[in-house]
């Protein structure tokens, strides 16, 4: 069981489709319970990318007004919260592997709202494998902060963008938050461009990185369906690729981040799962 949050230093950064991207691979190709939600409040940017999935199973739950994480706050607040309530008040992407969890619709958050999150999610632990949170999408930092701090697993997401770079590989790391300095974290270079002399060994070489560090190709078709609210039918239409197709590299990219997502934080996948994803 792991609680993974995406995270960058920046609005721009691909954040909220990092982790709409890891979801739907699992939801896709794994036989595990994963819960993915974007706890920041007003942003829906994360049930747009799921829209057609959520309009075709979810429509008239989607409509009601007890839904999503303040229903479930209601819940906690009255000592009613337990593990099936989360997934009652979930929206099933891919039956019985992969829900979402809608966001609040609250203009702003206290100090106690905070609290009874994590009651929330600590509650989501007892039910999922793995929870996937967008950790920064919006201006609420004391939401971002707190979501770090309560993870298993950081997802940090750049960019080739030197600048960003330097931000974030700086010795100080004055732009880290503090979860970063002893919470286990990998870094993703999105939107990644493969013929930009940033490579990710350079970059590597270049800041003396030695941690984990992938790269996640800009892929048009995938930011289309992304647009159209159908990540989930990107994923099940790019199944099997030959290696000459264009989603390939993608796929084989996210399908590497995901195993390395699940591994650090000890999901239990079937093995004949990994192997099928052996691109």
């Amino acid at each position: 069981m792991g609680r993974v949050t995406f995270w960058g230093m920046q609005h721009g950064l691909g954040v909220t489709s990092m982790a709409a991207a890891a979801a739907a691979f699992i939801g896709s190709e794994y036989d595990t319970k994963t819960l993915v939600s974007q706890p920041q409040c007003w942003d829906s940017t994360l049930e747009r990318f799921f829209g057609r999935a959520i309009s075709q199973y979810n429509k008239q739950f989607a409509e009601v007004s007890a839904r999503g994480i303040d229903a479930l706050e209601r819940a906690a607040r009255s000592n009613k919260l337990e593990k099936d309530t989360i997934k009652n008040h979930a929206l099933p992407i891919e039956r019985g592997r992969l829900d979402l969890l809608q966001t609040t619709e609250k203009p702003g958050r206290q100090p106690s709202d905070i609290d009874v999150m994590n009651i929330i999610f600590d509650k989501a632990e007892e039910y999922y494998d793995a929870i996937l949170l967008d950790g920064q999408s919006g201006n609420d930092q004391s939401v971002s902060h707190n979501l770090l701090e309560h993870s298993d697993l950081i997802v940090v997401c750049l960019n080739q963008d030197v600048n960003v770079l330097d931000k974030y590989f700086d010795p100080s790391k004055s732009f880290w938050p503090e979860a970063l300095h002893r919470i286990p974290h990998i870094v993703i270079i999105g939107q990644y461009d493969h013929n930009s002399k940033y490579k990710v060994r350079n970059i590597a070489a270049k800041y003396n990185f030695k941690g984990d560090l992938f790269p996640l190709s800009y892929n048009t078709d995938f930011r289309d369906h992304l647009n159209d609210g159908d990540i989930r039918g990107f994923f099940a239409r790019s199944k099997n690729l030959n290696k000459q197709h264009e989603n390939y590299v993608f796929m084989k990219e996210i399908g590497q981040i995901v195993g390395r997502i699940l591994d650090l934080t000890h999901v239990y996948v079937p093995n004949h799962h990994l192997e099928r994803r052996a691109l």
